[in-house]
């Protein structure tokens, strides 16, 4: 019988580490800071406030390239916006929800993401704000500095139609 006892031992410490990785409150508290303050940065975009370069939260330099390009593009949207009859928006209002986060193997967090965003318009006339409610998944890497931001997609098998005015819509979920 002792033979038996012995082949599960080895299973054991097999199986654990395929168990997903236990994150502590601090870090979940971190992930949910550094999406709340992406997705305000991303909405401040498309507004009359003042600008400064960047979402406010690390990056990887191959996802600070893709930012930069999303960067050029919201101003782009904030300047036709700024032309239409409500002028553009004045600010937004930006809510997050973390609905499930998981460890990845390799120690990333992959951080699934409700967002509920109001633009208020610059020039109301009867309608004051334009509201949307996303599904986002970020990726954020652990690095000796904390938490960066590697990737932003939507939802495996969400649909773009009519994107927000802080997205873009295209085959691989560019924004």
């Amino acid at each position: 019988m002792r033979w038996v006892v012995l082949l599960l031992v080895p299973v054991l410490p097999a199986a654990a580490s395929a168990a997903p990785a236990h994150l502590p409150a601090d870090d979940r508290r971190q992930l949910g800071a550094l999406t709340q303050r992406y997705f305000e940065h991303r909405a401040d975009k498309v507004t009359t406030r003042p600008q400064a370069p960047g979402f406010g939260v690390p990056t990887t330099e191959a996802f600070a390239a893709r930012l930069r390009i999303d960067e050029t593009r919201l101003a782009d949207r904030r300047a036709r916006y700024g032309t239409s009859t409500p002028g553009g928006y004045s600010h937004a209002k930006v809510g997050t929800e973390l609905t499930r986060v998981v460890v990845a193997q390799d120690g990333s967090a992959v951080v699934h993401v409700r967002e509920v965003t109001e633009l208020h318009f610059a020039k109301p006339v009867g309608v004051t704000h334009s509201t949307f409610a996303m599904g986002h998944v970020l990726i954020f890497d652990r690095t000796p500095a904390g938490w960066t931001l590697a990737a932003a997609t939507r939802p495996p098998g969400s649909v773009c139609k009519v994107p927000p005015e802080t997205q873009f819509c295209g085959i691989h979920s560019a924004r």
